[in-house]
């Protein structure tokens, strides 16, 4: 299954990108269902804006996407690498964007944890090793 795995979260990353406005992420409620399981956690960076919140299940998802996108003045996330843990995916993204006067150019990391062909938790991280390190790759 892992490499199922790692193909459904490229092929996540590759729809999340299109939800750069939020208008975009309203076209991405289609695909919510073929991505995640229902009750999904999403869980977002500990240190960033949204940090202290947690998000359940695809009404959590659109809400987490709409706080995340009006953030922003602009932002892009590219995926790195994917990285097969078993039931979970590791997954190393240059993140860039801008809000106010701050900018960014960091490499975070997601982890996402699968159950029956679905995602069931996404897990953020400030850093490259964040995710790595939860998904028990690195000490």
């Amino acid at each position: 299954m892992s490499q199922e795995n790692i193909e459904l979260s490229r092929r996540v990353f590759a729809e999340l990108a299109r939800a750069n406005e939020l208008d975009e992420v309203e076209r991405t409620d289609a695909a919510l269902e073929e991505f995640f399981d229902p009750d999904v956690e999403w869980v977002p960076v500990p240190q960033g804006l949204l940090a202290g919140s947690t998000y359940q299940g695809y009404e959590g998802i659109r809400r987490f996407w709409a706080d995340f996108v009006s953030a922003w003045d602009e932002y892009l996330m590219e995926p790195q690498e994917f990285l097969d843990a078993g039931d979970q995916v590791v997954v190393i993204v240059r993140v860039r964007g801008r809000m106010h006067k701050l900018e960014i150019n960091e490499v975070w990391s997601v982890l996402n944890t699968f159950r029956d062909g679905r995602i069931v938790r996404v897990q953020g991280f400030t850093s490259r090793d964040g995710a790595l390190e939860a998904a028990g790759l690195r000490e």
